[in-house]
């Protein structure tokens, strides 16, 4: 198994890059839905703010890896030549990963993109149910992903593509990318 593991902050562009992972024959698995399943098991609201803090509260109860640990077991359920995993969020989920499918299958990537345009993406978006409705919240919500390590993943990756420019020229940057790491 192939595995790509992306992070990045919020608007950077992880979700296009996921995209075009599909149209070339990755089969792609979002981090945020093992919360969202479990914050729906446990009948909780989704919306920005109940996510980040179930998001926070189920690391401190079950382990920083929690959400890690629940999308290894999937992926081994759902075995799959190249993976792309959306949304790690520290380098403990990384490891977890590794240790679970070894070091040379997996393969950290980071998406990053200035606050400001993530911010405006953010809000021509308006289709996530946890996005921010407003500035401030939208800092409050990277504050609280910066919390839990993404810092740390997004300067230890393995690659990072810039996303500060045009829609057409980022398609291109992840096509090249991921036709050269595709196996």
């Amino acid at each position: 198994m192939n595995i790509i593991c992306v992070t990045g902050m919020r608007g950077s562009g992880k979700t296009v890059f996921g995209e075009i992972a599909i149209s070339l024959g990755y089969k792609i698995y979002e981090m945020r839905t093992i919360v969202e399943d479990m914050m729906v098991q446990q009948n909780v609201k989704i919306d920005n703010t109940s996510m980040r803090e179930f998001a926070k509260d189920i690391r401190e109860r079950y382990g920083k890896d929690i959400v890690a640990r629940k999308m290894v077991n999937k992926l081994e359920t759902e075995p799959s030549k190249n993976v792309l995993v959306v949304g790690i969020r520290g380098m403990y989920e990384v490891r977890q990963f590794k240790e679970a499918f070894g070091e040379a299958n997996v393969l950290l990537l980071s998406v990053h993109s200035s606050p400001k345009a993530r911010y405006e993406r953010v809000l021509k978006r308006k289709h996530k149910i946890d996005d921010p409705s407003n500035y401030e919240e939208f800092l409050w919500a990277d504050e609280m992903e910066l919390g839990y390590g993404i810092s740390k993943a997004i300067a230890l990756s393995d690659e990072m593509i810039v996303n500060n420019t045009d829609l057409n020229s980022y398609i291109e940057l992840c096509k090249e990318f991921l036709n050269k790491v595709k196996k």
